[in-house]
């Protein structure tokens, strides 16, 4: 996949945006519709770690438009203080992400599904508890981080 099968963008989120790289299958048509996959990537991570460039562009392959984001606080994202990890905004940032899909003509809304690494993974599940517009949900390694803060690394 080349450099122009991705697009950065800046999503409104609650008080500053969140930064993602929109992945595109080759020979994208904007005025076809797709199924999207969000990405979302590790505790202590980026997008352009596995989320996007390893997951994000093997999945595009595959003919999904792929959505790799900056979790609040984290990479390119808006957020202070930096690198805090929050399991409530991190679970709202997908919630920002699908508003922002939705507005493009291109996403398939009835096709929308995340996958999440790591404490991505976490994230993802839950997120799919609530967020109705998700429609599938796949991880890896999934991690409940918040269990973790709460409880540390104990059982």
């Amino acid at each position: 996949m080349t450099d122009d099968n991705v697009k950065p963008v800046r999503i409104k989120g609650l008080a500053w945006d969140i930064a993602a790289d929109i992945y595109f299958p080759p020979g994208f048509d904007e005025t076809q519709k797709y199924p999207v996959i969000i990405s979302a990537h590790p505790t202590g991570s980026c997008k352009e770690q596995t989320s996007g460039t390893v997951y994000g562009t093997a999945l595009a392959r595959q003919g999904f438009v792929v959505v790799a984001f900056d979790a609040s606080f984290q990479g390119a994202s808006g957020g202070e203080p930096r690198f805090t990890e929050d399991p409530g905004f991190r679970v709202g940032d997908f919630s920002y992400v699908i508003d922002h899909l939705v507005t493009q003509p291109y996403v398939d809304e009835s096709r929308i599904g995340v996958l999440g690494i790591c404490g991505g993974g976490g994230y993802a599940v839950n997120a799919t508890m609530t967020e109705r517009r998700i429609k599938a949900l796949g991880t890896v390694a999934a991690a409940n981080v918040g269990r973790l803060m709460r409880e540390g690394f104990v059982d």
